[in-house]
């Protein structure tokens, strides 16, 4: 399997490489250093239109599929981590309209947020859940031409933002089904009952803002529910499983982030007159670290193609996500270590990345969860 970019990937890559340098290195840094949410980048990146990258043409997207997105989350996180997991949050909900939502729905939401009019966020953890998805206690209840959703989600990023314009949840629909009883909803901001908690700050993702939401008696159309009642885990499965690809391609754009890092620091520093990487002990790691990279650029790329010839992929997503995410917060150790003292100040950029890194190994399933479904195949 070769690792070329097709014509349009590579369009792709160069467009936004050109909007890293230009626009998001140079003025990142502030709103990281402060975790805010940098409302004007995100819409500069908006109006390029490379959140519909992966999308369907028919609906503004750029027909690129995984491997388009992954490609973005990966030339993003290189930049800066925090900005590619808006770009990732944002693909969930999207990723959940488009591969399951009528016509209209998608007309009526994917399209906009192919455009980049607005924001969107993934309501599906809960205080009590975890990593456990299928223990969903947010209520809908059919009330007529609605449903009346009550119930609260964590860790919703993109929601509360200037930009955020919708979230769709998973709730249950009927509970005497257990796990097949689960249905997806678009709820837009501004709808009666829906509350957005205050955002705090967090190790890693400074600039995405992860918050609670609160539905309380939130009524919305029953045209706003994506797919079949009842088939919400399964889509959820599924979406969270492309998220790990991209959680992965976040992953192995910060390793690269570090070796850059790495690279120029230790290029030019000397200590008692020799320059520091005619040693092994720091040299040697970095080997490691590289052959790494590659180890995972390939495993993000195989599953990207899985998914997009929608084959069977959730093992391979697993796996990809596991070993990049690990390898990034390895990479990233080792980049401190090159820098020494200096690595433990917040002047110089490699202070940040461990945080960011352990971030990735919770987000979409921890590593833990990754290994449970690797290991189930043992014994399927």
């Amino acid at each position: 399997m070769l690792l070329d970019l097709n014509e349009d990937e590579a369009l792709v890559k160069g467009s936004l490489e050109q909007f890293t340098a230009g626009a998001l290195r140079p003025r990142i840094k502030p709103f990281a250093d402060r975790h805010e949410f940098p409302i004007e980048l995100v819409k500069e990146f908006l109006a390029l239109g490379f959140m519909g990258t992966a999308y369907d043409p028919a609906f503004g997207g750029g027909g690129l599929g995984t491997r388009g997105a992954a490609i973005v989350a990966e030339t993003l996180a290189r930049a800066e981590p925090g900005f590619a997991a808006i770009f990732l949050c944002n693909s969930a909900p999207m990723t959940v309209i488009a591969r399951y939502g009528s016509d209209d729905l998608k007309s009526k939401w994917l399209e906009p947020l192919c455009r980049g009019d607005f924001i969107a966020s993934f309501g599906v953890t809960e205080p009590s859940g975890g990593s456990d998805v299928a223990s969903v206690k947010m209520r809908a209840v059919e009330d007529g031409d609605s449903f009346v959703l009550s119930g609260s989600k964590v860790f919703s990023t993109n929601a509360g933002t200037p930009l955020h314009g919708i979230t769709t949840f998973v709730a249950v629909t009927d509970p005497d089904l257990g796990a097949k009883g689960l249905s997806t909803f678009v709820v837009p901001v501004g709808t009666p009952g829906f509350r957005v908690g205050k955002a705090s700050r967090k190790i890693g993702w400074r600039v995405a803002d992860s918050v609670e939401l609160f539905l309380d008696d939130c009524r919305v159309p029953k045209a706003n529910m994506v797919g079949n009642r009842g088939d919400g885990l399964r889509q959820i499965l599924t979406t969270l499983s492309i998220g790990r690809i991209l959680v992965a391609a976040t992953g192995l754009g910060l390793a690269r982030k570090a070796i850059d890092l790495a690279k120029v620091y230790g290029s030019g520093r000397q200590v008692g007159g020799t320059p520091i990487f005619q040693h092994q002990g720091l040299t040697f790691p970095l080997a490691d670290a590289l052959t790494k990279i590659h180890a995972a650029e390939l495993m993000i790329r195989n599953a990207a193609c899985l998914a997009d010839a929608d084959r069977p992929f959730r093992l391979e997503t697993s796996m990809a996500k596991l070993f990049a995410t690990e390898m990034a917060g390895e990479a990233a150790d080792i980049a401190l270590q090159v820098h020494g003292g200096y690595g433990a100040f917040e002047e110089f950029d490699v202070s940040s990345l461990p945080g960011e890194a352990r971030v990735l190994r919770i987000l979409e399933g921890t590593s833990e969860i990754q290994r449970l479904v690797i290991a189930r195949e043992l014994t399927a």
